[in-house]
């Protein structure tokens, strides 16, 4: 493992849309991703994009992002904008976040800040650096009140429940809306899913609005470079709207959260709906990528390309600056992510 890290500004030659695990990502909707780095200080057994194994983690300059974000707002409109917080990683590792913040406040159209955080690196200077002029959300990934499975989950020995559970109150305390967003694996944290609720309902009864606090219950995903619970198989959808409904009913809670819950929309987006499913195009390599079977490409200035090698290649440095004709395996008209393959057979 290179154990490296690779700084992305304006002069890397490096684009920031293209790409599912940095920069930013722009769905067709009123919210704009944003993803600023690929460190994170846990090593969770169920994360889906493997966070904190990468041979080559990413850090985006923040005035890089702000340049690109204003882009996307010009074509949006600039009103009703949610700037999403949504690294592979943990957003409270990167040192520019504050930087950014404080950019975000100024631009006109922006109304709501969110933020995905395991939480366990908050603190009452950060909860107070949070208290911004817009409307701030953080979304906790928080799995079970249990401290003993937290930490097994977590794969991380000191994780601490009950300061997670403090700064929760002291985040609502600021003023900062909070969304608990546990993991639902079956057969392994049911009744933890079900003292979360009641946690909830708790804190909604001795005062906390509904509207500050939600719960956002996720169904267990796995995915091919995931990593994954031993012996935890996920359920269909259908069967996990079924389950919610029935905790929803047995509570008194809404738990089936919607774009509307939180005021998405659809809204005119970048494009770069030109890119089929199986085209062959030609591309600039500008990095390496996350793995050694990964690199980046450049399609141009603004849109880059993941690129997955095939066996037996390996990202090599001497790829940089070469001219590859790789062939699109995802191109969703939904996103601009884009992911091609090489060589072509």
């Amino acid at each position: 493992m290179n154990n490296s890290e690779i700084y992305i500004d304006k002069n890397s030659d490096i684009p920031i849309m293209g790409i599912d695990y940095f920069g930013v990502i722009d769905r067709g909707t009123n919210v704009i991703e944003v993803k600023p780095l690929t460190l994170c200080n846990l090593r969770c057994k169920y994360c889906f994009v493997r966070a904190g194994d990468y041979d080559t983690n990413f850090i985006v300059n923040h005035s890089y992002l702000m340049e690109q974000i204003k882009e996307i707002i010009a074509i949006k409109g600039n009103y009703k904008i949610e700037i999403h917080f949504s690294p592979y990683g943990e957003i409270l590792l990167y040192s520019e976040f504050f930087d950014l913040l404080s950019k975000l406040e100024k631009v006109k159209g922006i109304d709501t800040i969110s933020i995905q955080s395991n939480g366990l690196l908050l603190n009452n200077k950060i909860i107070n650096q949070l208290k911004i002029k817009k409307h701030c959300r953080i979304n906790i990934s928080l799995n079970t009140l249990n401290a003993d499975k937290a930490r097994y989950l977590s794969a991380c020995s000191n994780y601490d429940v009950n300061r997670l559970i403090n700064n929760i109150y002291n985040l609502l305390s600021a003023d900062i809306d909070v969304l608990i967003a546990p993991v639902w694996f079956p057969g392994e944290n049911d009744e933890d899913i079900e003292d979360i609720i009641e946690f909830v309902k708790d804190m909604i009864k001795s005062g906390y609005k509904e509207r500050k606090l939600k719960i956002g219950i996720q169904k267990y995903l796995i995915y091919k470079t995931g990593r994954k619970l031993k012996k935890i198989r996920p359920k269909s959808w259908d069967y996990f709207y079924v389950q919610l409904a029935q905790l929803e009913k047995k509570y008194d809670i809404k738990l089936k959260l919607g774009p509307s819950d939180f005021n998405i929309h659809k809204r005119k987006s970048f494009s770069a709906s030109y890119l089929k499913k199986g085209m062959v195009i030609e591309t600039k390599i500008v990095s390496r990528g996350r793995w050694e079977r990964e690199c980046i490409g450049k399609i141009n200035e603004k849109l880059g390309i993941k690129i997955l090698l095939r066996k037996p290649f390996k990202f090599t440095p001497r790829l940089i600056g070469k001219r590859l004709a790789v062939k699109v395996i995802k191109a969703n008209y939904r996103d601009n992510i884009i992911t091609a393959s090489y060589p072509l057979k």
